[in-house]
C-alpha cells in the first residue's frame, strides 16, 4: 500500500488550502457555530474547487475519484480547521445516483457546485434508534396514491434539506422496509427544531409525517429493499464520521503545538517540560494510528476489498482517539482554551457528539466484533 498522494491529488489537496488560506475563515465559523447556521459560504467554496465531485462518476459531471483522493480533501480541510462534518452529505449523493430514478437524479444533481443542502436519510424513530424492528412509520396504497405517516427524530440536516430519503415498513406487511424520495416542502410535513451539544453547524430536527401524499414514481431503489441499502452504506456513512474526527483531532493537535512552543512558564517553553511533552507523544501515536487505518480503508474500498464492519470499526476507535487529542489539546491551552473563544471549544463538544451521531459506541462495538470473530467460527 503507496499512501503518497500522485500529482493531480496533490493538486486538489493544494487547491483546498488555498480556499482555507483565502479568508479568516475562523472567525466565520464562529458565528455558525454560536447561530447554529449551516456555512454555505465555506462549502461552496470548497465545491467550487470540486468537493462534491470527487467521488461521483464522469458521466454525471463528477470527477470520478477514489475514497483515497476523498480521504486526502477531508484530511487537509480538517487539519485546517473546516467543520466537514457538515460535507457528509455530498459524497453521499452517490447512493442515488445507483439506487435514485432519472428523477430523483436530476433533482439532486442541480445542486452539484453550489454548496446548498440537497439531502440527508431519514431513519431513526423515537421507538427506534438501533433497532430497525421498532420502526412505526409506514407507508400505504390508497386510491393509485401511497401516504407515509410517521415520525422521525434526530434527524440531521432536517430542518433544510430539499429532499429527504424516508424509510417505512408497509402498513400491510410490516416485514417489508422501502424507502421514498421525499419533497420536504409537500403538504404533510412539519418541521422542528433540537438542540445539540455539538454539531451546531448542521441542523437537527424533529420530522412529523402525516398523509404525505406520495407517487409510485417516488419510491428509491426496490420495494422491500431498505434495510439492505442501508445496511450496505454503513461503511460509507461511518467512514466519513471517522475522516472528520481525524482531521478535527489533527487541527487541534497544531493549535496545541504552536502555543507549547510560544507559551513560557518559569522562564522556558512549556513544550520543553516533560509532563507536557508526554501528551504530544501520545497524541502523536493516536494521530498516527487514525491516519493509518484511514488511509488503509481508503485503499482496501479501492481495490474492492472492504469488509463488513470495517466503517464501524474506524468509527469507533476515531470517535473516541480523537476526542482524546482534542481533550489533550484542550488542557495543554488550558485558560485560553476555556475561557476565551478558541475553537478547540467546538471542536471538543463536537467531538463527544459523534460518539453517538451516526450509530453510537455501543453498535460500533457489536459490528466490529462480529467482523473480527467471524473468520474464526
Amino acid at each position: 500500500m503507496e499512501f503518497s498522494l500522485n500529482e493531480d491529488q496533490q493538486i486538489m489537496v493544494d487547491a483546498f488550502r488555498e480556499v482555507m488560506e483565502s479568508r479568516n475563515w475562523e472567525t466565520y465559523f464562529h458565528e455558525c457555530d454560536e447561530t447554529h447556521t449551516y456555512p454555505e459560504e465555506w462549502v461552496n467554496a470548497i465545491c467550487e474547487v470540486g468537493f462534491d465531485r470527487i467521488t461521483i462518476p464522469e458521466e454525471y459531471d463528477g470527477l470520478g475519484l477514489d475514497w483515497v483522493t476523498m480521504t486526502a480533501a477531508y484530511e487537509e480541510l480538517g487539519r485546517l480547521g473546516g467543520p466537514t462534518y457538515v460535507l457528509y452529505q455530498l459524497p453521499a449523493l452517490e447512493t442515488v445516483l445507483k439506487n435514485g430514478t432519472d428523477e430523483q437524479k436530476e433533482a439532486v444533481l442541480a445542486y452539484l457546485g453550489t454548496g446548498k443542502q440537497v439531502l440527508n436519510y431519514a431513519m431513526t424513530e423515537p421507538s427506534a434508534g438501533s433497532s430497525f424492528e421498532d420502526m412505526r412509520t409506514t407507508y400505504t396504497r390508497r386510491d393509485g396514491k401511497v401516504y407515509l405517516n410517521g415520525h422521525k427524530t434526530f434527524q440531521t440536516s432536517g430542518m433544510h434539506v430539499p429532499y429527504m430519503v424516508v424509510m417505512a415498513r408497509d402498513s400491510e406487511d410490516n416485514s417489508k422496509y422501502t424507502e421514498w424520495f421525499v419533497d420536504m416542502a409537500k403538504p404533510g410535513i412539519t418541521k422542528e427544531p433540537l438542540e445539540k451539544l455539538g454539531l451546531r453547524m448542521d441542523s437537527c430536527a424533529e420530522i412529523y409525517l402525516e398523509n404525505v401524499e406520495l407517487e409510485e414514481s417516488d419510491r428509491f431503489g426496490e420495494e422491500g429493499g431498505a434495510f439492505r441499502r442501508v445496511v450496505g452504506d454503513f461503511n460509507l456513512e461511518r467512514f466519513l464520521v471517522a475522516l472528520t474526527n481525524y482531521g478535527t483531532a489533527y487541527c487541534a493537535y497544531e493549535d496545541a503545538a504552536r502555543y507549547a512552543n510560544q507559551r513560557e512558564q518559569g522562564g522556558r517553553a512549556i513544550g520543553k517540560y516533560q509532563l507536557v511533552q508526554l501528551k504530544f507523544a501520545d497524541m502523536k501515536v493516536k494521530l498516527t494510528n487514525m491516519r493509518n487505518m484511514l488511509y488503509e480503508i481508503a485503499w482496501r474500498h479501492d481495490q474492492g476489498l472492504l469488509g463488513r464492519g470495517e466503517g464501524s470499526m474506524a468509527k469507533y476507535y476515531c470517535s473516541h482517539a480523537a476526542f482524546e487529542v482534542v481533550d489533550e489539546a484542550l488542557q495543554v491551552l488550558a485558560g485560553i482554551g476555556i475561557a476565551g473563544e478558541h475553537r478547540v471549544q467546538r471542536f471538543w463538544r463536537d467531538l463527544r457528539v459523534d460518539r453517538v451521531s451516526g450509530g453510537t459506541d455501543e453498535m460500533m462495538i457489536l459490528d466490529t466484533a462480529f467482523m473480527a470473530l467471524r473468520p474464526y467460527r
